[in-house]
């Protein structure tokens, strides 16, 4: 299809999510060829990424359309922790796009509206050929959550991949580079410490380190650890 549409619902895209600005740990390089290889691809695809919560499974959907977006298709992107409230008739009419990536699935298993349009939404993708791209987080398993037999027979069929989260021995060079992408100024002591006085989950890390350079602009300081201290409440 020509005409790019990136959204055609109104979610907003992370404009700045992308592949090269996702840290990519040695566990999930196989994952990130995958999903390059899916963004330019003329093949019809049906992807399920599992990511536990602060894996960066939400910022890797949208870095998905982008990249979708930068090769001229058409799409749907779905962040069901908002689109939950508009009701199963969202999953309407997709089906002519050329990919429907639809983030947190977990939200809307075990309800059996919402499984029903989804089972009804694969099936439409398959018959127009529309690349669906899912993600599923939570702790329980794609069998455990969903009740309609059927479904669950048609999302065992797609291809399932596993998003790997940030080892704690990979935290420093992670947010290293969460810091360099995002320009934010932050020297390695700094760093040091906010993983010595600071939980060890990568998401809230990423986010401290951004409430951090913006007290840093708002006062005009450098990002040190008394400002740390400060702004943290450590």
């Amino acid at each position: 299809m020509n005409n790019p549409t990136q959204l055609i619902f109104p979610f907003q895209v992370n404009q700045k999510a992308s592949f090269d600005s996702f840290f990519c740990s040695p566990d999930n390089i196989e994952l990130m060829s995958r999903l390059t290889d899916l963004a330019s691809s003329e093949n019809t695809d049906e992807l399920i990424i599992n990511g536990a919560e602060g894996s960066g499974k939400s910022f890797l959907m949208q870095a998905i359309c982008n990249e979708l977006s930068s090769s001229g298709k058409q799409f749907a992107f779905i962040p069901m922790n908002k689109a939950i409230n508009m009701g199963v008739e969202i999953f309407q009419n997709l089906a002519s796009l050329d990919a429907v990536c639809i983030d947190d699935l977990q939200l809307i298993l075990s309800k059996e509206e919402w499984e029903t349009a989804l089972f009804n939404l694969i099936n439409q993708c398959q018959q127009s050929y529309c690349s669906l791209i899912l993600s599923f987080g939570g702790n329980q398993s794609l069998e455990d959550s969903t009740q309609l037999p059927d479904l669950l027979s048609r999302i065992k069929r797609m291809e399932f991949m596993k998003l790997q989260a940030v080892l704690d021995e990979s935290l420093n060079q992670a947010l290293g580079f969460v810091s360099q992408q995002l320009d934010i100024n932050i020297e390695k002591a700094e760093i040091e410490f906010l993983l010595n006085h600071q939980t060890r989950e990568f998401s809230i890390l990423v986010d401290n380190l951004i409430s951090l350079d913006k007290q840093a602009a708002s006062l005009k300081r450098k990002i040190t650890i008394p400002l740390i201290k400060e702004t943290l409440n450590i």
